[in-house]
C-alpha cells in the first residue's frame, strides 16, 4: 500500500449546502484533522539548547493539540526543559516545559497560546486564520541542565486543522 497527497483542505460529510431546516438537508461538512510526528533521542546532548525542526504546517491550518511524550526517561541531565515555536518566538506554542519524567507532558500552558493555535478572528476568517498565509515550521527547543543527556527520548505530535491560506475552512462559495 502506499500514500496518497492532496494538495488543499478537504471537507468530508454527507449535505455540502443546507437546504431545509431538518437533518438531513442541514450542511454537515467538516474540515479534516491531521497530524505530523516527529521522534528525537536526545542521549549524548549537551547542557545546551539544541533546536529541531518537527514538522512543517500549512498555511493556514489550526493547531487543535500538541503531545509531547516522554518514551524513555532522562537521565544525566537535572531537567529536560522543552518549548516549541516557530523558530522566531522560541515558546509560541508551548511554554517551557520539564518533560525528564516518562510520560506524556500535560497541557497546563495551553490556554495563553490558544491564539497563536488559531490565530487572530475576522468577519472573513471566524474561526480564525490560523497559524497565518504562509507555511510555518515547527521548531522544538531542548534545553537540558547541569549535565549532558545519557538517556531521554521524546516524541512530538502536532495535531491540526488543514484549512485555506486565509484560515478558511469552506470555500467562499458553492
Amino acid at each position: 500500500m502506499g500514500f496518497a497527497t492532496h494538495l488543499g483542505p478537504w471537507l468530508l460529510g454527507t449535505v455540502r449546502n443546507t437546504t431545509g431546516t431538518t437533518v438531513g438537508s442541514i450542511e454537515n461538512c467538516g474540515a479534516t484533522v491531521v497530524s505530523q510526528t516527529f521522534k528525537k533521542d536526545y542521549t549524548g546532548q549537551a547542557a545546551s539548547a539544541t533546536t529541531d525542526t518537527i514538522c512543517v504546517l500549512p498555511a493556514g491550518a489550526q493547531i487543535q493539540f500538541i503531545h509531547i511524550d516522554t518514551l524513555v526517561a532522562f537521565t544525566g541531565s537535572t531537567a529536560a526543559n522543552v518549548t516549541i515555536g516557530d523558530g522566531t518566538t522560541a515558546a509560541l506554542y508551548w511554554a517551557s516545559t520539564d518533560v525528564t519524567s516518562q510520560g506524556r507532558a500535560a497541557a497546563s500552558n495551553a490556554a495563553a497560546k490558544l491564539s497563536a493555535w488559531v490565530g487572530a478572528t475576522s468577519t472573513a476568517s471566524p474561526n480564525g486564520i490560523g497559524i497565518g498565509p504562509t507555511d510555518v515550521k515547527v521548531i522544538a527547543t531542548m534545553t537540558p541542565t547541569v549535565a549532558a543527556v545519557t538517556a531521554g527520548t521524546v516524541q512530538y505530535t502536532i495535531i491540526y486543522t488543514v484549512a485555506n491560506s486565509n484560515g478558511n475552512q469552506f470555500p467562499a462559495s458553492a
